[in-house]
This record gives C-alpha cells, sequence and structure tokens, in this order.
C-alpha cells in the first residue's frame, strides 16, 4: 500500500510489504495524474489541429515535401544541424585540398548555442564530459544535449555525414563529424530560410556577421586553485564571448539518507525529511530550457557509487576520527588542518557538514549520515542529507532518497530534473570524500587521474518503486524522447530488460535504473552488480594511466638518447624518472589493494523466485567478477612492464652519469696536471727572483755610496770626501775602500731580507672560517642589511631550478667584532626560496681575539637584530680555543 509521506524509509523495509502492478498503478494515480502517453497524445492532436487552422509555428510553415529524402522524412532539426556541420567540416572536392572536420565537443557546444538562440529545439541535460587539451584530460559538467547526439546518430545512420576516429596526446578516444556528398546532395534541397536561421547564430554579430564562430576551450585557476574549464566562441578580428554550457543549472530539492539494508550493522533507523518536502516548492531554479518530459518515477532512491583505494587501517582510522566510538558521535567535520592548536579562535570558510553515525565495524564498515551545508545560490532551496557507506573493501556508497524536487512530490519525479540533482549530489559527495580521506590515498586518487579528482566520474543507481508510462522493455529503446531522457541520468544505454511483470531494468554505461514494485528485494543482486561496475569504472581509468605512464617512459629514453643535443636533458632526466618512479609505485600500491577487494567478493547465490532468476542471468555477475579480475591481471602485466623500462632508463642514465663523471675527472687530472707544472715553473722562477732581488739591492747599495759623493753626477768632488775617505783610506790602504763597500752590500742585502720576511709574516695568521648554514632568511631583510655594507663583490648564478647570489664585503666596526680587527665576510645566498646557505669569514688573528665559534655567533646575531635570521642556533666548532664567551659580551658592547 502506499506510503505517506511522513513514513521513514526504515520504517517500511523490515515488513518488505507486497507490491504489484496494480498497487503501482495505484500509487500513481492517487497522486493525481495519469500515464503521461495520455497527455502527450492529447498535445500532438493539439499542435495538428493547430496546423490545420493554420495556426502553427514558424517551423510548421517551414516544413514540406523538401523534407523526404534518402526513404525518410527528416525533421527541421535534422536539416539545421546537418548545414551547421557542412559550413564547418567538409570533404575535399580535389586531391590538393585538405578536409576539414569538427570535433564532437565543439559541436555540443555549438548546439548548445543552437538551442540557447531557439533554432535548435532540443533539450539538454548536465552530464560529466573528458576534454582534452595540450596533452591533458579533465572532467567538467556540460549541458549536453541528447535528442542532439541522437540526431547526429540518425544522420550518421543514413550516411549523410561521416565519423572519423582518432585520439588525443593522453590517449582519449575523440569522434569528429564530416558532411558527406549525399549530405550535400540534401542540403541543395533545404530552403534557404532554414539555412539563415542557422547562419545567424554560428556567425558573430556586426561588424562580425561574415565570420564563423570558432569554438576554444580555456582553463583558469579558479576557488581553492581548483583549474575551472570554460568554452568561448571567437571569430576572426577580435570577437569572443564565453559559452554557458559549463554553467549546470541548479534546483531545489528536498533529500533524506538512504541505505540499503544489506550493509547495515544495526536498526537504527535514519533521518526523514518527508515532512520538509514542501520547502523544496518554495525554492527556485535557474533552469533556463522548457523541459520536455517523458518518463516519470515515483519514490526514487538513490545509490552513487565510486571505488576508492581503502584498507582495514585506514578503516579503523577514519572511525577513529569521526568519532564512532566516543559517546558523542559524530558532529560538524571539516578537512581544514589546525595549524595553531593552541590558539583562542579558530576560522572556517562556510559550509560545514555534519556527520551523524549511524553503526560501525571497526575493521569493515562505517555507515553514517551527512547533512551538507554547502551555500547555494540565491534562492536555491537545497536540504541535502546523506547516506554514506565505506567499506573495507573499497566500496564507496552515497545514497538518498527524494522527497520533492521544486513542487514534484516524491511520487512524481522527472528524469529531466533528476539529472539536475544528480551533478549536485556527485559534486557534492566528492567534496565530503575527499574531506574524509587521508593523505595518502588524496594522492593516490590525484595520480590515478592526473589531478582530476575532484571530477571523477561516478556510477548512479536509481531505484524507483513505479515508472510512467509503463512499457514493455523494447519499447524504451525507441531512438526517441524515452531513450534520450534515460541516457541523461545513465548514460549510453546497453539494455532493457524486462524482470518479471511488474519491474523493469535499464543498464546504461555510467548507471541504472531499476523500476517496479519489487525493487527493494532485489538490493543484494543490485549492491553486487554496483560493487563491480564502480571497480570496472575505475580499472578503465588505471588503463587510460598506463598509456599515460607509458609516454612519459618514451619521453624520457628519447631525451637520453639526444643528451648530447641538449646540457639541460640529464637534469630533465632525472626528475622524470622520478616522477615515474613514484607513479609505478602508486600504481603498484592501487593493484594490490583491487586485488585483495576482488578476493573478498563472493557472487550471491542466484534467486528461487522467477523475477530474481531472471534478474541473476541478465547482470550475469559470475562472468563480470572474472572479466574483472582478468582486467587487473592484464593491469598488472603492464605496470610490471613499466617498471622494467624504468629499470632499464635508469641504467641508461647511470651510464651518462658514469661517463660525465670520467670526464669531469679527465679534466680535474689535467688541471692538477697544468697546476704542478705550473708551480714547479714557479718555484724556479721565485729562486731565479729572489737571486734578481739580491743584484738589484747590490747594485742600489752601490749607487747609494757613489751618489753621495757626486761621482755619478758630473759635479766636483766635496771636500770633505777628499778629507775623510780618500786620503785617509783609498790613498793609504788599497782595497780597503773595496772592502768597505762589500761589508755596505752585505749589510744592506741582511737588511732587505729581513724586511721581505717581515713582510711575509704579516700576510700570515689569517683565520678562514667556512660555515654551512642553510636557514631560511627573510629576503627583503636582507637586502636591507646588505644595503648598509660596502660591498666589494656581488656574484649571481641563476639555473633552471636555482638561482643564488654570493656578496662580499668587509667589516669597518671594531667595536661590533670584540675591538679587534673586522672580518671580511662573504655570503651565499638562494634569492628564490629565501636560504642563506653558507658563509665565509677572513680574519686577521694577530689584530683579533675571536675563534670560530666568536665569529658565527657575533654575526648570526647581528643577522637576527635586522630581522633577516629567526629561529637559527650557530653550530659550535670543535676548533674553538675556547674564547667564545667573549664574542658575545663585545657584541653587545
Amino acid at each position: 500500500m502506499p506510503r505517506s509521506e511522513s513514513d521513514s524509509e526504515d520504517d517500511d523495509l523490515p515488513g518488505m510489504p507486497e507490491y504489484g502492478a496494480d498497487n503501482a498503478r495505484g500509487l500513481l494515480d492517487g497522486k493525481g495524474y495519469k500515464d503521461n502517453s495520455a497527455r502527450l497524445k492529447e498535445k500532438l492532436s493539439a499542435a495538428e489541429a493547430d496546423a490545420r487552422n493554420g495556426d502553427g509555428d514558424e517551423d510548421d510553415v517551414m516544413e514540406g515535401d523538401w523534407q523526404h529524402f534518402a526513404d525518410v522524412r527528416w525533421k527541421l532539426n535534422h536539416a539545421k544541424l546537418l548545414y551547421m556541420i557542412n559550413k564547418y567540416a567538409q570533404p575535399a572536392k580535389t586531391a590538393e585540398e585538405e578536409e576539414s572536420w569538427v570535433r564532437n565537443v565543439p559541436l555540443i557546444v555549438l548546439i548548445y548555442e543552437g538551442i540557447v538562440a531557439g533554432v535548435l529545439d532540443f533539450d539538454y541535460a548536465p552530464q560529466s564530459v573528458l576534454i582534452s587539451q595540450d596533452g591533458t584530460s579533465k572532467r567538467s559538467f556540460m549541458n549536453v544535449t541528447q535528442e542532439g547526439k541522437s540526431a547526429i546518430d540518425d544522420l550518421r545512420e543514413k550516411k549523410l555525414i561521416n565519423g572519423l576516429k582518432l585520439s588525443t596526446e593522453d590517449f582519449q578516444p575523440v569522434t569528429a563529424y564530416q558532411i558527406s556528398s549525399l549530405g550535400i546532395e540534401f542540403l541543395r534541397q533545404v530552403p534557404n530560410k532554414v539555412k539563415l536561421d542557422v547562419d545567424n547564430y554560428i556567425h558573430g554579430p556586426k561588424p562580425f556577421h561574415e565570420k564563423l564562430l570558432q569554438v576554444a576551450l580555456r582553463r583558469a585557476p579558479g576557488e581553492d586553485d581548483v583549474i575551472e574549464q570554460h568554452f568561448y566562441l571567437t571569430a576572426e578580428g577580435g570577437y569572443e564571448r564565453r559559452s554557458t554550457i559549463t554553467e549546470v543549472e541548479d534546483v531545489s530539492y528536498v533529500s533524506s539518507p538512504f541505505l540499503p539494508l544489506s550493509v547495515r550493522k544495526s536498526e537504527k533507523p535514519t533521518t526523514s525529511n518527508a515532512h520538509r518536502a514542501g520547502e523544496a516548492a518554495t525554492g527556485e531554479s535557474n533552469i533556463k530550457d522548457e523541459l520536455s518530459e517523458a518518463i516519470h518515477l515515483a519514490h526514487v532512491s538513490l545509490l552513487v557509487g565510486e571505488w576508492i583505494p581503502f584498507g582495514s587501517n585506514q578503516i579503523v582510522a577514519l572511525n577513529e576520527r569521526l568519532g564512532a566510538m566516543d559517546r558523542c558521535q559524530g558532529g560538524l567535520f571539516t578537512s581544514k588542518i589546525d595549524n595553531d592548536p593552541t590558539g583562542t579562535q579558530f576560522k572556517v570558510p562556510p559550509g560545514l557538514t555534519e556527520v551523524n553515525i549511524l553503526d560501525y565495524d571497526l575493521i569493515g564498515c562505517i555507515n553514517f549520515e551527512a547533512e551538507i551545508n554547502y551555500p547555494e545560490d540565491e534562492g536555491i532551496v537545497q536540504v541535502e542529507n546523506f547516506g554514506m557507506h565505506l567499506n573495507v573493501d573499497g566500496t564507496i556508497m552515497c545514497g538518498l532518497k527524494i522527497e520533492a524536487i521544486m513542487e514534484r512530490k516524491a511520487d512524481d519525479i522527472s528524469l529531466d530534473m533528476l539529472s539536475r540533482l544528480l551533478v549536485d549530489v556527485q559534486k557534492d559527495s566528492s567534496q565530503i570524500m575527499n574531506d574524509l580521506l587521508s593523505a595518502y590515498q588524496r594522492s593516490l586518487l590525484s595520480m590515478i587521474f592526473n589531478g582530476d579528482q575532484n571530477q571523477r566520474c561516478k556510477y548512479n543507481m536509481v531505484i524507483a518503486e513505479a515508472i510512467d508510462p509503463k512499457l514493455g522493455a523494447e519499447e524504451y529503446m525507441d531512438r526517441g524522447d524515452n531513450e534520450n531522457e534515460l541516457k541523461q541520468v545513465i548514460g549510453d544505454i546497453q539494455g532493457v530488460h524486462d524482470i518479471g511483470a511488474d519491474d523493469v531494468l535499464v543498464l546504461g554505461r555510467d548507471g541504472l535504473l531499476f523500476a517496479g514494485p519489487n525493487s527493494r528485494r532485489h538490493e543484494t543482486l543490485l549492491l553486487f552488480y554496483l560493487s563491480l561496475l564502480v571497480r570496472d569504472m575505475f580499472i578503465r581509468v588505471f588503463f587510460v594511466r598506463t598509456f599515460v605512464l607509458d609516454d612519459l617512459l618514451k619521453k624520457i629514453r628519447k631525451l637520453i638518447v639526444e643528451h648530447e643535443k641538449d646540457p639541460n636533458n640529464i637534469p630533465i632526466v632525472r626528475a622524470l624518472l622520478n616522477t615515474a618512479s613514484r607513479d609505478i609505485i602508486l600504481l603498484q600500491e592501487i593493484l594490490s589493494y583491487l586485488f585483495e577487494s576482488l578476493q573478498q567478493m563472493d557472487v550471491p547465490d542466484r534467486p528461487e523466485d522467477e523475477a530474481g532468476g531472471t534478474l541473476y542471468k541478465v547482470l550475469n555477475m559470475s562472468n563480470m567478477r572474472r572479466d574483472v579480475i582478468i582486467r587487473v591481471e592484464d593491469l598488472n602485466k603492464l605496470v610490471h612492464g613499466a617498471q622494467h623500462e624504468l629499470q632499464n632508463l635508469s641504467a641508461m642514465t647511470d651510464v651518462i652519469n658514469t661517463k660525465q663523471l670520467e670526464d669531469v675527472f679527465k679534466n680535474v687530472e689535467a688541471n692538477t696536471k697544468y697546476l704542478v707544472d705550473a708551480s714547479a715553473t714557479n718555484e724556479r722562477a721565485s729562486a731565479s727572483l729572489e737571486v734578481m732581488q739580491m743584484l738589484l739591492a747590490g747594485m742600489f747599495a752601490f749607487d747609494i755610496i757613489d751618489h753621495i759623493s757626486g761621482g755619478t753626477l758630473g759635479l766636483s768632488t766635496p771636500w770633505w770626501v777628499e778629507q775623510w775617505i780618500n786620503e785617509p783610506i783609498v790613498a793609504r790602504f788599497p782595497f780597503l775602500w773595496f772592502a768597505i763597500n762589500l761589508a755596505w752590500l752585505a749589510l744592506f742585502c741582511f737588511l732587505i731580507l729581513r724586511l721581505m720576511r717581515h713582510l711575509a709574516d704579516l700576510s700570515t695568521g689569517f683565520l678562514t672560517l667556512r660555515v654551512k648554514v642553510n636557514a631560511k632568511i627573510n629576503l627583503e631583510k636582507m637586502d636591507l642589511f646588505l644595503a648598509d655594507k660596502p660591498i666589494d663583490v656581488t656574484d649571481s648564478m641563476e639555473e633552471p631550478t636555482v638561482a643564488t647570489k654570493k656578496v662580499a664585503w668587509q667589516e669597518k666596526d671594531k667595536m661590533l667584532w670584540a675591538g679587534g680587527a673586522p672580518p671580511k665576510i662573504e655570503v651565499i645566498f638562494d634569492v628564490q626560496y629565501g636560504f642563506l646557505l653558507s658563509v665565509l669569514f677572513h680574519l686577521d688573528q694577530k689584530k683579533s681575539e675571536l675563534d670560530e665559534d666568536g665569529l658565527m655567533r657575533i654575526f648570526t646575531a647581528n643577522l637576527a637584530e635586522h630581522g633577516v635570521l629567526e629561529d637559527y642556533e650557530p653550530p659550535k666548532s670543535k676548533h674553538s680555543r675556547g674564547k667564545t664567551a667573549a664574542a658575545p659580551d663585545a657584541a653587545a658592547e
């Protein structure tokens, strides 16, 4: 019997009431509406009557016999779409011309713009799309029209357009389209009015009305440095405007947490928000399109699933983090790191999540409710209350029961609005999980999704107690409104099956829909199928990631082979090898989690009833589990192959490093030999120089005696020379004056030698101290500190990853340096990251009492006084002379 709005979901489940087709039909009829197919027939009849009376719209006027082509009566939308493709992609007319093609994603953007402009009559709904640019792919929600994609398929089936398959740099598949010769023939009979409507929106406004609009993707960091993607329509000459295709439309809704009984560990009831269903009707939506609804569901429960590497230790840590074992369980939750635990106040941005623990298994799983309080746009009312199931095998489920969407209550939910709600659920569930995961798990996801983990794909399971219209399975695959609406929720349809007389199962690429009064009876089978499908989706991403890794290894090999062409190759190779090694390690760890989770999965037994047996056969879970295991084993082979290639590349790099080291040794040996030879030459030259110095000194000594008497100046001999030297010495004692000259020579040379030795002694007794600091500094304060110094030398070095600066100066303040001779200081610091790398002191110890410790303590104290250096304790020298205590006192003076 039908449930009241105030009943909670768990109040109905334990009893497992009998459902039947009559009850389901009564449930729908009792809520005030009949079969929607009857309503559609009424609308079509009214439209035909208007056309006969001349009251039809402009499109009706343009219709005619020209629409018949290739045994098909084509709709106006087909003709407009074909003409648009013709403007962007045409086959070559001659062998010298190049063919043009239009890619799938830009075509989706152009179709959306045609819908917004009112030219194309299609519905659209948000869908996660993988967009590739510059070798990287990122997901984004786009307003995609399934009707437009179906129209493209119609044109391809009848050979009016051609399709081309290719792949991107990161190995994502791409489809491109081009009008065929048959399509060109059809366009010849299309009226110009139809073509004019298309031309008006695919060309820019005046003065760019003759320029065809081009679609361009731009990426830019948004909030929290998350990369945002937006499409722009540009025209040659400078025109551009941003498309709204990535602006997902919000709806107001009310939801209650939902978790299947098979994953629960207790009978604790979940919260029911059925009494708040009316709040959704008071809210607004920003839907721009006029929705054309074909399918409605009653009493919908959603399960959004994904697979994340989990282990027993992560589950235990998560239970402790959420306070599952505390007296007061749960509470408000945030992933913000508290960097000041002793501070009085703590501020966080709005948007906290409130967690209410339902039950848990310490090492197995945890079930809880999460109430989302993220801020929404003005007027949007969203009561978001999820049920979350996190299992040790990595299966993650986010479940909710829809109480109302806008003015629609639980018994009248349209797929158009449901598709917009699912986008909100996927985004918010990703945010919740990112807050709950450990840093290690986030690093795994970041690697496997190439940094796009916030937009990761998920599997949507929609369970409804009734569907309207209730048709046979094949009737939903009508290539029309029914199939297109189903695609909006679960992706491309892979199959539709009748499960018994009352239930229907629709399988899609990204989800499934199980509708019927007996849907809740098959939860065990559906949940096991969900756990397999989320692994399948993860394996698809993993497989693509192995191609990205293989491309990285090929790039490394190319750089190694061409290392002699560019000296920067080897540092790049080292960095890329580190990246590849890290990726392979993480991939191996993920594979181990996958293997372990698959070993824990046991396929459920086949149900005894006929409907359950049919569902068991359709889902084919045994074969699917086997296929998943085979795919994981294949991935293991790929990762092992990549690991062997990495080892080979590392060995090649070691050979290059060894060769470069040998070259360095040879250069050092050659330089050393040159220095030895130069030293020997210098030693021989110094001996000759000393002899020359003595000869010059002797000549200078003789010149002194000669100049005293004025003998070389051409002057008369002074009287005192005659009286005191010539007469008493030279004239009376032969060779005596010569002996006196020799004695003077010896005395003069002796004095000269003593003077040279004294000067040599003055150049000794210096202390050279080099200290490796590696301390964080304030670069602005460092510049101010150096501005007051008499700089002798400044030397800068810049490399791709390093930028250092060397500055040398002579200190002048004797009082600062303990009253002795100030040292000469040379510092080297990193101007890119702000680190003081090393300090070099030159000190004349003959004029100073400072030792090694004293120099460093005075220098670091001086830097700290100027705010350059903080929290640094200089190392104590092992060769200190015990005079360190005097240094701080001198510095204080």
